[in-house]
């Protein structure tokens, strides 16, 4: 203590229970210690008292002992008075420290952290948590795995049920369009006057291929959406061929369908779903003897209802006008079925003079 914080304890008095009591050489340091002034800012604590130079302590060290403010039967100081004293502090002393940690001593306490052995590192882990904690960490891990197995599960079922769904359909091969539930659509034209049909005309989607009833109802009811949202039409087709050898109603019998232009009228238009088409290097569709086998049965069961003519011509799309259509793949196929004709003699023809052709040459 220096000279001049020394004469400040020599005038430094309190007044304890009442009674103005000298404090001792250690007091005086310790209650030196307590107050203080601040000479930068010529002011005192916001609890100081200017008038009276006094501050009520609820606890201070005289003489070592703690005194505090509290039951009577210990000694309480009332109020302290302080006068010519320039540097004065009251209550706990705080003190700053600087420290510069160095980024090698952080990188070193970081190394020997992650060099310990797993089992080890997850052994202090476990002795840090508490009982709860670790009976929580452990619900959550055993809710974890039973979730991943039971997606496997799921996963691997799923498969497994897709490969192996009996294939049910309302009727053996021919599905009406209430049948794959048809949007309705109000036809206004007819082929009333070129009935019966004596021109069947193959193409193909280029749509996706559908081996199972469900499948290929879901996917006609796509064709037909996509039809009606872009061109504000039905379904193009009379009649549809799936992979699953079934055939699906389309338009129907007696509609003008819009598969080939200029032949609608006087046709009837069957269409394989799939992609026919044979690229070098690219996997298409292959056509079925199923799908061979139910279409000439149902072109036959046709010609007895009335709806084609006993002595009706199949051609390729591409036979009347310049597309791909069917497919070379198909294209191939419907070449050999009995009614083709491979004359292409109704090329670039009307339906009026296609129809006077096949009356005279019949």
């Amino acid at each position: 203590m220096d000279g001049a914080s020394r004469d400040s304890a020599d005038e430094l008095n309190c007044r304890v229970r009442g009674t103005k009591k000298p404090l001792s050489r250690r007091s005086e340091f310790i209650m030196a210690a307590m107050l203080w002034y601040d000479a930068d800012t010529n002011r005192m604590s916001p609890s100081y008292n200017r008038n009276y130079g006094s501050y009520t302590a609820e606890m201070v060290d005289l003489d070592d002992q703690p005194i505090v403010n509290g039951p009577p039967n210990m000694p309480t100081i009332n109020n302290l008075s302080v006068t010519r004293s320039s540097r004065v502090h009251f209550g706990p002393k705080i003190t700053n420290v600087n420290q510069t940690v160095h980024s090698t001593e952080v990188i070193k306490a970081y190394l020997y952290i992650t060099d310990l052995p797993m089992s080890t590192y997850l052994c202090n882990i476990l002795k840090s948590t508490t009982l709860t904690e670790r009976l929580s960490c452990i619900v959550a891990t055993v809710a974890v795995i039973i979730c991943i197995i039971v997606l496997i599960v799921y996963v691997m079922t799923g498969f497994k049920t897709g490969s192996n769904t009996v294939d049910v359909a309302p009727h053996e091969w021919n599905i009406t369009k209430e049948m794959w539930l048809a949007h309705p659509y109000n036809y206004t034209e007819t082929t009333k006057e070129f009935q019966p049909i004596k021109l069947v005309i193959i193409q193909h989607t280029v749509s996706t291929e559908c081996h199972k009833f469900i499948r290929c109802a879901a996917e006609i009811r796509n064709i037909q959406s996509w039809y009606l949202r872009e061109y504000n039409y039905d379904i193009p087709y009379n009649f549809l061929v799936g992979n699953d050898g079934r055939i699906y109603e389309g338009r129907g019998w007696g509609i003008v369908g819009a598969h080939t232009k200029f032949y609608n009228r006087c046709s009837v238009g069957i269409g394989f779903i799939g992609d026919y088409r044979e690229d070098a290097g690219t996997q298409h569709t292959k056509v079925t003897q199923l799908q061979v086998n139910r279409t000439l049965m149902f072109l036959e069961a046709s010609v007895e209802e009335g709806h084609l003519d006993p002595n009706y011509v199949v051609m390729g799309a591409k036979d009347l006008q310049n597309t791909e259509s069917p497919g070379a793949n198909l294209y191939k196929a419907i070449q050999q079925w009995p009614h083709y004709d491979d004359n292409k003699r109704y090329r670039n023809k009307t339906c009026e003079e296609i129809w006077v052709m096949m009356v005279e040459n019949y």
